[in-house]
């Protein structure tokens, strides 16, 4: 999952190389590639990162 914090909205979209699923904010991210998504992200001065899912995490151990 990757995170996204903007002045206005925090929101958050999940991404197997194009972005799969994602919060409604961004529903017009969904479908885009990772390195046009990165792009925007960017272009808007947003800020992103990659949340680790705590779950797997666990399981691993």
């Amino acid at each position: 999952m990757v995170r996204i914090v903007a002045p206005h909205f925090v929101a958050g979209f999940e991404s197997d190389g194009k972005v799969v699923r994602a919060a409604p904010i961004l529903r017009d991210m969904i479908g885009m590639s990772d390195a046009k998504a990165r792009a925007r992200i960017k272009a808007n001065g947003w800020t992103a990162h990659i949340v680790v899912d705590e779950v797997q995490l666990i399981r691993k151990f």
